[in-house]
């Protein structure tokens, strides 16, 4: 009986044109348009230094680290910013006249990034700002170790500014302020891709509760004669979301190949793991989408809304439209990115970019396991409290 139902979730799903568009033709068109748009972007343009600017206050002084990064990172033909240290009032003057990119304060010891809008050049400054307080938060770690040590040895006489600062060449390197641990053939193009794989996994959602649909006796006639036909329940839902997962495979590894062969993204040695979390993106996405078909007692096109509002919803606030919203979302709301399964995939795509250790990229695949159970957890148990007076 699973094989059965299996094969008929199947043909279901191939036979529907706009299903079939949406979940597999749409990405490989995002694709192959990201592609005409960014093939030449670094070939024919050099990125030039970025002009930002810094409030120069006792906060920012008093900041080791980030005085003495942010010096490095301004100087020399290869430098990554013009930066101009300036008071509060002048720094929103040239923000709102157009002459920098964005600017920064300290406050409470913190960086706070002001943008006039999103694009490549506010990406890169959030990005680079974001990789010094990481390096920040291990100096400081390391540095506070070292002097407990040094304390619970007897000495007393500590330089800890010299301190502070032998442990910071050790962790960043005696010429560089900041360090670069991004793979060298990856580049901010690749975000577009990443982006993209991410709202392929979750609109999976959309095969998972087209098949729902047909097996609910309030929404099809189908599912009325599936409820009442001696088959098992578990068979055909299982059968279902299997067949469900199969096409979104395939999908992906359409995708993929589309990606590596024909628009020649390189994801370097990393492809692994990038596979690994979408595979459980797109189980998060199905599990959604089941969880919406149970839950939400509307009819079919309006639970497409509900679906696509949700998932749309989750690629704003995990910056798939602008990396600074979800700068934002993380320091003054981030419990919305926790519970948010696209957040999970981008935020893990980008530690893969960004970071050679692995500790963030495998909190965001144990949270979208979570995530995909929690959500199943509900779908059944919405399902067993299902009940009707008639069919």
């Amino acid at each position: 009986m699973f094989i059965h139902n299996y094969l008929y979730s199947l043909r279901l799903m191939l036979g529907n044109k706009q299903l079939v568009f949406w979940t597999l033709a749409f990405p490989l068109i995002m694709a192959m348009l990201f592609n005409m748009a960014f093939s030449n972007i670094e070939k024919s343009e050099k990125l030039d230094p970025i002009d930002i600017a810094v409030v120069d206050d006792s906060s920012f002084r008093s900041n080791m680290i980030y005085t003495e990064t942010l010096e490095t990172l301004g100087k020399g033909d290869d430098r990554i910013f013009n930066i101009t240290y300036t008071d509060a009032g002048k720094a929103e003057k040239m923000l709102r006249d157009g002459e920098i990119t964005g600017f920064v304060r300290f406050e409470d010891n913190e960086p706070r990034i002001t943008v006039r809008s999103n694009g490549i050049n506010e990406t890169i400054m959030c990005s680079v700002f974001d990789e010094i307080g990481s390096e920040s938060k291990l100096i400081m770690n390391v540095g506070m170790t070292e002097i407990m040590s040094l304390v619970k040895s007897g000495k007393t006489d500590i330089d800890y500014q010299s301190l502070f600062k032998e442990e910071a060449e050790k962790i960043m390197g005696d010429d560089t302020g900041l360090t670069d641990t991004s793979p060298k053939n990856m580049s901010f193009v690749m975000i577009e891709y990443y982006s993209l794989i991410a709202m392929a996994c979750m609109y999976s959602g959309l095969l998972s509760m087209t098949l729902m649909n047909y097996r609910l006796a309030n929404i099809s006639p189908v599912g009325r004669r599936s409820t009442i036909s001696p088959s098992k329940r578990l068979s055909q839902i299982s059968g279902s979301l299997t067949a469900s997962f199969t096409v979104q495979l395939f999908g992906l590894a359409m995708l993929y190949l589309l990606l590596i062969f024909v628009v020649r993204a390189d994801f370097g040695t990393k492809l692994p793991e990038i596979i690994l979390l979408s595979l459980l993106g797109s189980l998060a996405g199905l599990t959604l989408g089941v969880a919406v078909a149970v839950l939400v007692k509307i009819n079919e096109n309006a639970k497409l809304t509900v679906l696509l509002s949700v998932v749309m919803a989750g690629c704003f606030f995990a910056g798939m439209m602008g990396i600074t919203m979800k700068n934002i979302i993380d320091k003054n709301a981030p419990f919305i990115n926790r519970i948010n399964p696209v957040a999970m995939i981008t935020d893990g795509l980008y530690a893969l970019y960004y970071y050679d250790s692995g500790e963030r990229y495998l909190i965001n695949v144990i949270s979208l396991a979570v995530f995909s159970a929690v959500m199943m957890l509900i779908s059944v148990s919405g399902l067993r409290r299902q009940r009707y007076d008639s069919l």
